[in-house]
Parts: structure tokens; C-alpha cells; sequence
């Protein structure tokens, strides 16, 4: 096992069985939200300012790329939130407020525009309007996007119900197509092309679009009144966590195989996953990471003896059995003086998956006082882990 502590901060993790576990505490200043490999590097990145709604062309982000080894950060940077660079891409969907456009729920529009890098100083350019929808009711309206197959995929549930597909190097619009209303959807792509699953408030089928195709293919009934609980898709499998209402029946986890989603293997929804379900907000991406090869995996917070009360539980899918094994339990400890340890920055965890290993992001989090009494806020610094199971 390994491990890494900053002055100020404890970290400690303790590993199951033969895993590694390595750590690294940020500081307050690491304004990082988010974790993703993006063209073979690890990188996180986040807004510069907490109180950010969305990531707005008017709006300052920050990014770094993460050492897989030492988990060292280099390559800092901060900018626009619509510098497509700033997190490693050619291509980004670009949102801002346009106050002269009202939404017909109410208030301003939200409008997306694609940005591409661009040589011409400020380093990017912004295209047309391709999208709009409520800004009030972001979290409710945003649109869905993923890359995949040389392109930006990018998904309007709200009012067309169209289907942008986006050229990954230049930001043109390739095709527009008309697609099933699928209320916050969730995106996968592998090599047999864009799966889109409903879930939350909707339900219907697991959907495929396949390479070259113009309509979207049911291709799985979720049962009666389905939706996902998550959906993971690389080579030709699909991992999907199905749910029939009522949701207290049963869950059922798959491994589709094939353009057909022929299945594998499934299995019950373990107690873990049902833990998971409970805790992670739907909108989140982080429930279930991974793929074929490096396995999938999820986080479950639970309350421990360790100085925050709370510690969390690292657990791997072996992706081609469905066997989910435990293999490692990190314990983190608020500086002396927090004022609040039932709140912790570890029920807002972000993953990526990279060459066999975890890499979690607890980002940088506010804690309230726990007292009426008039008291700043304080900031607990955030911590990257990298959990490696025995063998790899």
C-alpha cells in the first residue's frame, strides 16, 4: 500500500486484500470538479469559481493532467470555459445565457454554440447557435453529450428531441437527426456505435445507433415502466443496470454483447449497487466507470471509525463474469476544526478509470457550521486516490 499526506491535512487509505492505494491532497486553490482520461492522459478540470451554475462562455475553468504514477500535477492552466484546450479537446459543446431569448417555461434561454481551437488569438472560436433550452432549469434541461467515433454527440431532450452529431476535429454539424424523447438520458459508445438508455423520470428501451445509421433501433426491453441506473459501453459489450418500476422490484445488471445486445451474462443488483443507486445523484457520471478491460467500477460511502466518521468503499465488476469483489477502503480526515464532519467531500466523488487502475476525485467542498452562530464557511482541500487491485 501507498500512501501521501499534505501539512494541514490527513489522508490515509488502507487497502483490501493486495491492492495499492495511493493518495495526493490538493489545496483549496485546485479548483477541480471533474476526471477523465482525454486522448490517452488523465486529466481534471473544473470552473475556477464554486458558485458556478454551468460552464459559461463568460466563465473562467481551470485544468491540469494527472502522472498516473506519482499523481503529480503539471500543465496547469486556466482560461475561458469555452477554450476547448483547456480540457484536451478540439471540440466542446459552449454554453452561455442569452437574456434576449426567453424560454417558453420561463426566464432567459441557455444557448449552445460548439467551440474549435482556432489559431487566431483568443486560441478557439465559438460557431452558430446549435441548441437552446431553460437556463433556470439547468440541471432539469441541459443537454446530454459524449465523444465517441470521431465525433461530439450531443443530445436536446427539451425541445426537439434532435440528435447533433458534431465533428470531433472541426465543430461543424455533420447531422441532425430526430430521435425518442428519453428524459435525461445516459450515453455510451463503443464499436458498435452511440446506446442511449432512459432514466430517472423516463423509461422506454435501451437504444443503438449504429455506425452510418439515421434512426435510433430498440434494441433491449427494460421491463415494464424501465429505466437505467447506469449504462457503461466499450468493444462490442454494453453494461446496463436495469430497473422496472415499481423500483422496488428487483435490479438486474447485464452485459450486452454484440449490435444485437445479445446477453452474456446478468446478474442481481448487488447490496452494494443498490447502495450506490441511493446515494449518487441521477445526473451524476460517476455511479458505475470503466470498461472491458480495466473492469468496472464504483465507490459506496459508509460511516467508519475514522476521524470523519465516514470512508469510502472501492469495489470492481469483473466485466467479464459480473463477480463484484471489494478492493480498498480509503479513510479521510477533516483538518482539526472542521465544523461539521457529517459533511463530507467524499459523497461527491468523480472517476475515470486508466491501464488497469481507479483514479477518484474528491473535489475541493464547502463545509457549513453546524451552529446558528454567525461563522465562515470552511473549505476542506480535495484528494486524489488511485486504487490498483492485486495483479496489475
Amino acid at each position: 500500500m501507498l500512501a501521501a499526506s499534505a501539512a494541514g491535512y490527513g489522508v490515509s487509505a488502507s487497502a483490501a486484500g493486495t491492492s495499492a492505494t495511493a493518495a495526493l491532497a490538493l489545496t483549496t486553490s485546485d479548483r477541480y470538479d471533474a476526471i477523465a482520461v482525454v486522448n490517452g492522459r488523465i486529466i481534471v478540470y473544473g470552473p475556477a469559481s464554486p458558485s458556478l451554475e454551468f460552464p459559461s462562455t463568460a466563465s473562467r475553468c481551470s485544468s491540469a493532467l494527472v502522472n498516473p504514477s506519482t499523481l503529480t500535477l503539471s500543465d496547469r492552466r486556466s482560461g475561458s470555459c469555452a477554450d476547448p484546450a483547456l480540457f484536451g479537446r478540439s471540440v466542446i459543446p459552449a454554453i452561455s445565457i442569452d437574456r434576449n431569448l426567453p424560454a417558453a417555461s420561463g426566464g432567459p434561454s441557455a444557448i449552445v454554440r460548439i467551440a474549435h481551437v482556432a489559431a487566431a488569438s483568443p486560441g478557439y472560436a465559438l460557431g452558430p447557435v446549435v441548441m437552446s433550452f431553460p437556463a433556470l432549469a439547468y440541471g432539469q434541461t441541459k443537454p446530454s453529450w459524449i465523444y465517441g467515433g470521431g465525433d461530439l454527440w450531443l443530445y436536446d431532450w427539451v425541445n426537439h428531441f434532435d440528435l447533433l452529431r458534431v465533428s470531433a476535429t472541426t465543430g461543424a454539424v455533420l447531422e441532425r437527426l430526430v430521435v425518442p424523447k428519453i428524459q435525461t438520458p445516459l450515453l455510451a459508445f463503443n464499436e458498435q456505435g452511440l446506446w442511449i438508455a432512459p432514466t430517472g423520470e423516463s423509461s422506454g428501451p435501451l437504444y443503438r445507433l449504429a455506425p452510418g445509421a439515421s434512426r435510433l433501433t430498440p434494441v433491449f426491453n427494460l421491463g415494464p415502466g424501465g429505466f437505467a441506473w447506469w449504462l457503461v459501453a466499450s468493444g462490442d459489450s454494453v453494461w446496463i443496470d436495469d430497473q422496472p418500476r415499481p423500483v422496488s422490484t428487483p435490479a438486474t445488471v447485464w452485459d450486452l454483447r454484440g449490435p444485437d445486445a445479445i446477453p452474456a451474462w446478468h446478474t442481481a443488483q448487488s447490496p452494494t449497487l443498490k447502495t450506490v443507486v441511493e446515494q449518487v445523484p441521477l445526473d451524476s457520471r460517476s455511479m458505475v466507470v470503466g470498461n472491458g478491460s480495466d473492469g468496472l467500477w464504483t465507490v459506496v460511502v459508509s460511516r467508519s471509525g475514522s476521524p470523519s466518521g465516514l470512508q469510502q468503499q472501492v469495489s470492481r465488476i469483473d466485466p467479464r463474469t459480473g463477480r463484484l469483489a471489494l478492493v480498498a477502503s480509503i479513510h479521510s480526515a477533516y483538518p482539526q476544526g472542521t465544523p461539521s464532519p457529517s459533511v463530507s467531500m467524499l459523497e461527491s466523488w468523480q472517476a475515470t478509470t486508466f491501464e488497469g487502475s481507479l483514479f477518484i476525485l474528491d473535489p475541493t467542498t464547502p463545509v457549513p457550521p453546524t451552529t446558528p452562530v454567525p461563522q465562515a464557511t470552511i473549505e476542506v482541500a480535495g484528494v486524489l486516490y488511485r486504487v490498483t487491485p492485486g495483479g496489475l
